[in-house]
């Protein structure tokens, strides 16, 4: 039985995640150990390995029709559209076919989205465009940090509370530069079947700092704070049907047994991508509100789409 296997009882919706208590992602294999793995995992199904390199070898040569263009219109000085056409063109060659509903804004939006998977950057990306807020694990692997760099990937560390500051003002600075921005605030994948709870702080991002008191002249030479964005957030469900859900990147899975897993499957499947109303953090007094009412209006349109079923 499939271990993300849904259930028609309510008792048991929804179904566990499974466990990944003490999970420590190991370090990355250097290419010897890589390739044995690879090979080893071709033995074991070799139908399976064909559609990875087929994949793989399709994913390349987008890379190496997007890579040189979006660097050339970078260098001019231009807005690239080849990075938007690489997540949009890499989710296709992943078996992916990215239905949208609704309207994204186009500019000046904060997108806020539930997570299954690495694929969601290529879901949403290939939509609109947007740059990503990502955890900083993703940064260890070469080949990634570098396409994520290009796409003005901002990279944090969750667990350093200390410095969630710098890493506001590390947004507040991409924001002014590329106008759009998304972030996974659950902090982790769930299985299209569940919401987990939001991590407010980096929302304190489009809340508009308190008015300052009466206070001494700025020094000279002192950092000024970046002015606050003029930004709307627009909460966004990614739906998959259950063949996505079930592709999911929970538990002790690895990255790269998730990719395998996604790319080594037979056929395509289904992401809709649902854009909601735009909410006005002007309208509200803190990062936590701000965060509460995003999060209900994600969790009532994924029990929606999940024919009613209860997300809490």
């Amino acid at each position: 039985m499939d271990m993300h296997a849904q259930t028609d009882t309510a008792a048991d919706w929804p179904p566990p995640l499974p466990d990944s208590g003490g999970f420590v992602a190991p370090p990355v294999p250097g290419a010897s150990a890589a390739v044995a793995a690879f090979v080893h995992a071709v033995v074991r199904d070799p139908a399976g390995g064909l559609r990875v390199v087929g994949r793989g070898i399709w994913l390349a040569g987008i890379a190496a029709l997007c890579v040189p263009l979006h660097m050339g219109f970078r260098a001019a000085g231009r807005q690239s559209p080849w990075a938007r056409r690489f997540l949009a063109w890499a989710a296709r060659a992943c078996g992916i076919r990215v239905r949208s509903i609704g309207t994204p804004v186009a500019r000046d939006v904060f997108f806020i989205a539930n997570h299954l998977s690495w694929t969601d950057a290529l879901i949403l990306g290939g939509q609109t465009g947007t740059a990503f807020v990502a955890q900083d694990g993703i940064a260890i692997w070469p080949g990634l940090n570098f396409l994520c760099r290009l796409n003005d990937t901002i990279f944090i560390d969750r667990s350093d509370r200390m410095g969630v500051t710098k890493q506001i003002a590390a947004m507040r600075s991409q924001f002014a530069a590329g106008e759009r921005l998304a972030l996974f605030p659950e902090g982790g994948c769930g299985d299209g079947r569940r919401l987990l709870p939001f991590k407010a702080p980096l929302f304190a991002m489009l809340i508009a700092p308190k008015p300052a008191t009466q206070s001494a002249p700025v020094p000279p030479g002192a950092a000024i704070q970046p002015p606050q964005p003029q930004a709307v957030i627009q909460p966004v469900v990614i739906d998959p049907d259950d063949a996505g859900r079930n592709l999911a990147w929970v538990g002790m899975e690895t990255g790269a047994a998730n990719a395998w897993r996604l790319l080594a499957r037979p056929g395509t499947w289904e992401a809709r991508v649902h854009f909601l109303g735009a909410i006005d953090p002007a309208h509200f007094a803190d990062r936590k509100a701000l965060a509460r009412e995003t999060r209900i209006r994600i969790a009532a349109k994924l029990s929606e789409t999940l024919g009613g079923r209860p997300i809490h």
